[in-house]
């Protein structure tokens, strides 16, 4: 799937909604092995330093070869998981675990791989990537996520990539 990133050009919010086609046995560097069950997930991460951009970013989470650096890289490295929409806002001001907090609590994700994708969390949430047990259609939880992005950030242009 190949999905436009250019209209995203500056710092912000997003989460990557992904879909194992089956279950995934990742080693996912420091984290090590971890067993990833079929199903939808989501990650939240931030582009807010100097020189990134959400354009740069997302873009880099969506190309399957590359070096590892975030656990997130490897597991979109193996050919069963698959970036099924990407929900962004742009702002200054970092939501990461504001945004992730929102998925756990109103959207009914839980914690599958403690501490993936949070060394730098500052709001304890456990994990940046969360598994929805349940979930069945993309559609609705791409629109529970704009939902989500608007309520947490206050930021009413929110952009989906599909």
């Amino acid at each position: 799937m190949t999905m436009n990133v250019n209209i995203l050009s500056g710092h912000g919010t997003y989460t990557l909604l992904l879909h194992a086609e089956k279950q995934v046995t990742v080693t996912t560097g420091s984290l090590g092995k971890q067993r990833f069950p079929a199903g939808y997930y989501s990650y939240t991460g931030s582009a807010m330093g100097k020189g990134a951009s959400l354009k740069n970013r997302i873009a880099r989470h969506l190309k399957k070869e590359k070096r590892c650096f975030w656990h997130i890289d490897y597991l979109l490295e193996n050919e069963n998981v698959s970036v099924e929409a990407v929900v962004a806002a742009e702002s200054s001001q970092k939501m990461e675990c504001e945004m992730n907090q929102h998925i756990r609590r109103d959207i009914g994700a839980k914690v599958q791989i403690k501490g993936f994708g949070a060394s730098d969390c500052r709001r304890n949430c456990g994990s940046h990537l969360l598994f929805f047990p349940d979930a069945e259609n993309v559609d609705l939880l791409v629109q529970n996520l704009v939902t989500g992005f608007r309520s947490v950030s206050g930021v009413l242009v929110v952009q989906v990539i599909q």
